[in-house]
């Protein structure tokens, strides 16, 4: 009785630039070597951008895994998916890591930041605040028309919207340098930004780290 309740959700093929893939000649990547190199690849970029940093294997393993996810779910699930390792791993542009990295400045923003009095949402009158508010509101509804559509990418498009807004707001509202009134005000819209991208990514199977 449960067989009429099932959906068929199709996908796109996977494909490397240049690589043509056959299972018949044995010729393929597997995955179990494809998060191995995409670990071993943001491993040498976090030891050489912060070798210091504390469970750098950890955050390593979740940087890479989640970059192989988030690629595969950030188009059209019905489209062909082609695997480019510069694009994958970039910390620029519509990838995981620099989603990541994203939610990784948001967390260090906090953790360096105390609101000393209440939060008043209504100082947020900037163009850039405004912005991501709007973003951040939309949440609910990504999450429905994915499920609706049975379409991920739904989901995984609002999250770069949001890095996207996020940092236009960091890079245009100083937190640090601005009254204790409206600090608290942009504290309260940076750790808002911090739980929908944790809630969003997790959704999407990747797990976020705190520091990178």
């Amino acid at each position: 009785e449960w067989a009429k309740d099932c959906v068929h959700v199709g996908f796109g093929l996977v494909k490397f630039p240049g690589k043509m893939m056959s299972s018949r000649k044995g010729d393929v990547v597997l995955l179990d070597d494809l998060l191995k190199k995409a670990v071993e690849a943001a491993r040498d970029f976090i030891t050489e951008k912060n070798p210091n940093l504390k469970d750098k294997e950890i955050v390593a393993k979740k940087v890479g895994i989640g970059a192989i996810i988030f690629t595969y779910l950030k188009n059209s699930r019905e489209k062909d998916i082609i695997f480019d390792w510069d694009e994958i791993l970039s910390f620029d542009g519509e990838t995981g890591p620099y989603v990541q990295y994203t939610y990784a400045r948001a967390k260090s923003i906090i953790r360096k930041n105390e609101a000393t009095v209440p939060a008043d949402l209504t100082l947020l009158s900037s163009k850039e605040e405004f912005e991501l508010a709007k973003t951040l509101e939309g949440f609910h509804q990504a999450v429905q028309t994915a499920k609706d559509k049975y379409e991920p990418s739904v989901i995984t498009r609002y999250v770069l919207q949001v890095a996207k807004d996020f940092n236009k707001f960091y890079n245009n509202c100083s937190i640090t340098s601005s009254e204790e009134d409206v600090k608290a005000a942009r504290l309260d819209l940076v750790m808002a930004t911090t739980i929908v991208l944790k809630n969003a990514l997790g959704l999407l199977g990747i797990e976020t780290v705190e520091e990178m």
